[in-house]
C-alpha cells in the first residue's frame, strides 16, 4: 500500500535560498477509502544550503500489526531555482532489500534509478525532482503559478506531471482555518487523479493531499505542525 503521496514541483521561484524554511515537522492523518490508517510525519532540516527531508508513514491500531512502516528520504541542495536533490530513497520496513533509490548526477546529466536489484540510467532533465521535494518546493515560492509541468523520480521510474491551479475556498485544521488553492492533475483516463491543497497563508504548506487510483482513494490531512523559517 502506498502511504505517502508526493506530487508537486516548481523550480520557478526566485531567491529560494532566502525563502527556505529552516526546520519543520508536519503530521498528517492518513485514510484509505475513508477508513483511518495511521499518521504520516514529515521532517525537514536545513544546514547552510544542504537539506534533508524525511517522511515516515506509520500505521496505527490493528493495522500496525499488518502493514509496514514506509520511509522516504531526500537529500540535496537548495539553490536559486529551488530544491536540487542528490539522492532519494523509499524503503518499507518489511522489505529493506527492495528499496527504490534515485541518484541525481547533475554534473554529468544522468539520473540513475535502482529497484529490486535492477538499475537504469536516463537523461537528467533540468528541474527534475523526487517524490518529496516536489511537494515542498511550494515553500520556496512566492506567487503560485497557474499551471505546473515537471518530471519526478520515485526511484522506480520517471513520471511527467501536469497540474492546473483551482480556487478551493478554506480548509479547517486543528491549527486554524486557512484559505487554500487546489492543484489538480491533468490526467488521462488511465492515470491516477491527484489533488493537493496548498495554504498561501501557511508558508505554502500542503494541508491536504488526495490520490484516486484503481485500488481506492488515499487522503492525507494536516493535523499538527512545528515550523521555523529563516
Amino acid at each position: 500500500m502506498k502511504y505517502c503521496i508526493a506530487f508537486i514541483l516548481s523550480f520557478l521561484a526566485t531567491s529560494a535560498f532566502a525563502k527556505s524554511p529552516q526546520q519543520f515537522e508536519l503530521v498528517y492523518r492518513f485514510t484509505f477509502n475513508g477508513h483511518y490508517v495511521g499518521e504520516v510525519t514529515d521532517r525537514f532540516k536545513r544546514e547552510g544550503s544542504h537539506y534533508q527531508l524525511t517522511s515516515n508513514a506509520k500505521p496505527k491500531g490493528n493495522l500496525a500489526l499488518l502493514l509496514p512502516l514506509l520511509t522516504l528520504t531526500s537529500e540535496g541542495e537548495i539553490k536559486s531555482q529551488g530544491f536540487v536533490p542528490n539522492r532519494y530513497q523509499q524503503v518499507r520496513s518489511n522489505a529493506p532489500n527492495k528499496a527504490a533509490v534515485a541518484q541525481f548526477d547533475w554534473a554529468n546529466g544522468l539520473l540513475t534509478q535502482q529497484y529490486k536489484g535492477a538499475s537504469e540510467q536516463t537523461e537528467l532533465q533540468k528541474g527534475t525532482q523526487d517524490a518529496l521535494t516536489q511537494l515542498y518546493a511550494f515553500t520556496l515560492m512566492g506567487e503560485l503559478p497557474k499551471q505546473l509541468e515537471f518530471p519526478v523520480s520515485n526511484g522506480r521510474k520517471l513520471i511527467n506531471y501536469r497540474y492546473q491551479k483551482q480556487p478551493a475556498g478554506r480548509i479547517d485544521t486543528p491549527m486554524g482555518s486557512y484559505e487554500v488553492v487546489e492543484y489538480r492533475r491533468i490526467a488521462d483516463p488511465d492515470e491516477n487523479a491527484i489533488s493537493v491543497w496548498v495554504a498561501p497563508g501557511l508558508n505554502n504548506l500542503p494541508l491536504r493531499i488526495r490520490v484516486r487510483e484503481d485500488a481506492g482513494t488515499f487522503d492525507q490531512q494536516l493535523i499538527r505542525m512545528n515550523y521555523r523559517s529563516i
